[in-house]
């Protein structure tokens, strides 16, 4: 039975860019990269997973309809952050939205875990809202590589 104290919050993480790809798909290869700071995030999206779809089949001497997991994706992860003109990197996040290029994404999470991996941004919006609203940023990436988890240090 779990206590607990293994579970964190979200409180404290940070997520940060670089607009470099890694020498190699690895720890080191990502650790080797110059980031930058993506400020003012406030909902953090998933990083790690597949979605796979699934392939029916459908014998007519059975009349059983079987599911097998077939192709899968890496799903996109959906970030909302307090807009900052002025901030550096949503600046890089916003000049990686008009392009097709991939960058790469760190995630520290508050017990200092780490989440690597690439994506493409997909969306980067300036969202406004009523008069008791902060302006948001909206940001949706699209991940190409699997996610690189290195655990909390001990």
């Amino acid at each position: 039975m779990s206590n607990g104290e293994n579970v964190t919050t979200v409180a404290e993480s940070e997520l940060y860019i670089s607009l470099a790809a890694p020498a190699t798909h690895t720890k080191a290869g990502f650790e080797a990269l110059t980031w930058v700071l993506i400020g003012e995030i406030t909902d953090i999206g998933t990083v790690t997973g597949r979605e796979y779809n699934t392939s029916t089949h459908a014998p007519v001497a059975s009349a059983q309809q079987i599911e097998k997991k077939a192709s899968y994706k890496l799903g996109t992860s959906e970030f909302k952050m307090g807009w900052d003109e002025n901030d550096e990197g949503q600046m890089m996040v916003d000049e990686a939205s008009k392009d097709y290029s991939i960058p790469s994404f760190k995630l520290v999470k508050q017990d200092g875990a780490i989440r690597y991996f690439t994506a493409q941004v997909s969306k980067f919006t300036e969202d406004n809202g009523t008069v008791d609203n902060v302006v948001q940023g909206s940001m949706t990436l699209l991940r190409q590589t699997d996610t690189i988890r290195v655990p909390a240090p001990v």
